[in-house]
Formats: C-alpha cells, structure tokens, sequence
C-alpha cells in the first residue's frame, strides 16, 4: 500500500510524483519557516517540472479546505467517543488549535497530493531522463 509506485508512498513521503525519489520541498521540516514554501522548479532525477502552469498550486486550497474538513469531524467523533459530555466551547478548541497547529503539515500534504492528481507514477522516467540527457 505504501511502497513505492503508489500514490500514497509519493503523498505520505513528499516525493516527486513521477520517479519517488526526490524530494517536493527544500526544507523537510514542517515547522522550520525559513525556505517553508521552496520547492525545486523541476525534478533533478527524471525532469518533471513540479509547478505545472502558472499558480498551478491555487487548486491545492480546495484539497486543503476538504482535508480541513475531514479533520474537524474526526476531531468531532474523537471527543464524542473519548468524552461524550463535552461543549461546543470545548470542541471548538480543541479542533480549531489542533488546525492551527497542524497547518504547515497540512499545507505540504495537500501541496503533494494536488500534483499527484496529475503526475502519474513511471518506474522508467529516470532511466528515459538520463537517455534523453545524454
């Protein structure tokens, strides 16, 4: 399921959608601002370009507002679960802060899986990048 060639290997592991090898962003730490949204411009493994078209990564707000979403009802079926007397007040902290804090995670990962919409997955693409290069 997570091996590579899949697409959730690409996603969990931020890497380029079309050989898994390199690496989405600059700075792998989530929480370290310097560089936070730097990505190389192509793939220096199989040459696939990582901004597809101008603003290309617009289109990763609406997969962040549905992971946003998601996230809030776990928060919600978590809490009526583990503590079925809670108030709206007590929800609404605990969701909203665990949002706020997760937000460069959820950034990234929504980044990822946006480009993996429309890069698929070619076992060959470094060897053809190489035989084309030479």
């Amino acid at each position: 399921m997570f091996s590579k060639g899949s697409k959730l290997y690409s996603i969990f592991k931020m890497r380029c959608p079309k050989c898994h090898e390199t690496p989405l962003f600059e700075n792998k730490n989530h929480y370290k601002y310097d560089k936070f949204f730097a990505m190389p411009k192509t793939c220096p493994r199989c040459g696939q370009r990582f901004e597809l078209e101008p603003a290309f990564y617009y289109g990763a707000m609406y997969v962040s507002y549905g992971v946003s979403v998601a996230w809030m009802i776990s928060v919600f079926v978590a809490m009526l679960v583990l503590y079925p007397s809670f108030n709206v007040n007590e929800y609404l902290f605990v969701a909203i802060g665990s949002i706020i804090v997760l937000a460069p995670v959820i950034f990234k990962l929504c980044r990822a899986i946006y480009i993996n919409f429309f890069v698929k997955y070619d076992p060959r693409a470094i060897e053809d990048f190489q035989e084309a290069n030479n």
